[in-house]
Parts: C-alpha cells; structure tokens; sequence
C-alpha cells in the first residue's frame, strides 16, 4: 500500500514546479550553520506560505552537517491530529507527494509493529504533519528511506525507549514535526514559545509542562534521548503566523530547533 497525498494543492503547491521552486527558496534563505553530528530536527508543519521558511532554516542544514550514510533513514515523527492512538506507525510501501514516492523502511517499521506501535491507516491516511516534510526530504536527502511515526497518547518515556536503538544507529537521522503554541495574541505567543523554547534548548525535563506545542510529546520524547546520549540542542530559527502572514490578532508559533554534539 502507498500512501497519498492528503493535502496536496492546500499547505503546499500540488504542482511539482512550483513545490520544488518554493522549498528551495526556503533553503536558499536560511543561514549556513556548523553543527557537528547533528541529529535530529524539530521543525514546523503548518502550510509553507506560514512556517515554510522556518522549516528551511533547519533542512538547509543536512546537506551541510549529515553525511548521506549517516541520514539513510530518516525517523519521522509528528502528532496525530486526528484520530485516536498511543502510536502509530506508517507501514506503507512508500509516502507519495508531487515531487516523487519516498520508500519507507519497512523492516524497521515491522520491528516497530512488534514493539507495540501498530499500523493505523485511519490515522496516517488524513495526517498533514508528516506530509509536509516530504518534500523538503526529497529536496535535501532524497536518497533516504522514511520510517513516519504518529504520536497519540503514548508517553515521552514509553516512547524514548522504543526508539532509544535507532537513535544510537549511525544510519538514522530524525525530524520531529511541531508547532508551537496556537491562537494566541502575538506578544503572549512570543513569551510562551520563548519559554517553551528555553525549555527545550536546556532539556530541562523538571520544566517540561512549560513546553505548549501540538507535537509535544514527540519533542519530550526528543528531549529524553539527547540528553542520555549527550546531545545539545539550538534554535535556528523563531517565528510565528503573525511574522509571517501578517495578523497578530490569533498566532500560531513555529521553531527550527537541531540537535547536535558540541565539538
């Protein structure tokens, strides 16, 4: 079974010219950074006219900092938005959008199967939060294999364990897919993603309840695994609907956060 796509021609262009055009203006945009092993990626996953350019900020940097064997498989993780589940994997051939199929690793997604984390295809079929990344991965990392992971009500802790040996694997990379806080006015939405932010990028565990954002528990999850294996975090970039878009009446937050090992 392949996956199609569900928000096609909505959050981001269904023609493939225009879609390739728009994300490599996104990356085109972004600052250069040095970021030794980096790991993993929290980026955004509203429509690109939105957080678009703040998802750029983080893709630009794999091809910079992530050899192509060390991103063979890319774990991709984001919040299920409808439909209930503790978690959910994606076991389909492969994730269509309209620049091409990615393959997803079905032998990992088996293994996942095993541990717990069931094929949904009621929850994966609507689902935009991983949908969007496709076609920034097909852009910066197109040789890669996907594993797409839906977060319900599963713990951080639960989760961290399932995954603690694929982020131990040289050949796995992650993305967790999240915005940050929604429908705030915009100077109360700036101050609590600034809090959600330090919390994140000080993997203060003790301070998580300060961390308002719809992928959360794919960041907590995060947030446990870095800190076991020694791995920092930096925001990239910060902004929200209303910097982008224009009304700052009712905001939606959106952060380009990486995780890497200091030299």
């Amino acid at each position: 079974m392949k996956r199609s796509p569900a928000v096609a021609g909505m959050f981001y262009p269904a023609s493939p010219s225009a879609i390739r055009k728009m994300v490599e203006g996104f990356l085109n945009e972004a600052k250069p950074e040095d970021l030794p092993e980096l790991k993993a990626i929290i980026v955004p996953h509203a429509g690109y006219i939105y957080s678009g350019s703040i998802a750029g900020s983080a893709y630009a940097q794999i091809e910079r900092n992530v050899p192509a064997e060390k991103r063979k498989n890319i774990i991709l993780i984001g919040p299920a938005h409808f439909g209930l589940c503790e978690a959910a994997v994606g076991n389909y051939v492969s994730l269509i959008s309209p620049l091409g199929e990615v393959p997803v690793n079905r032998e990992m997604a088996g293994e996942l199967e095993r541990l717990g984390v069931k094929f949904d295809e009621e929850v994966h079929r609507p689902e935009h939060s991983l949908e969007v990344q496709l076609p920034f991965i097909q852009t910066v990392s197109s040789d890669s294999q996907v594993v797409p992971i839906l977060l319900g009500t599963i713990t951080p802790d639960q989760m961290a364990e399932i995954l603690d040996p694929y982020f131990i694997r040289p050949d796995c990379f992650f993305i967790i897919s999240s915005d940050l806080s929604h429908y705030l006015p915009y100077n109360e939405a700036v101050n609590t993603d600034k809090n959600s932010l330090t919390t994140i990028k000080n993997l203060d565990l003790t301070g998580e309840r300060q961390v308002d954002a719809c992928g959360r528990i794919g960041i907590l999850t995060l947030m446990r695994l870095c800190k076991k294996h020694g791995y920092k975090m930096k925001v990239l970039d910060y902004r929200n609907s209303g910097d982008t878009a224009g009304d700052k009446s009712a905001v939606v937050g959106y952060a380009a956060v990486a995780a890497y090992k200091k030299e």
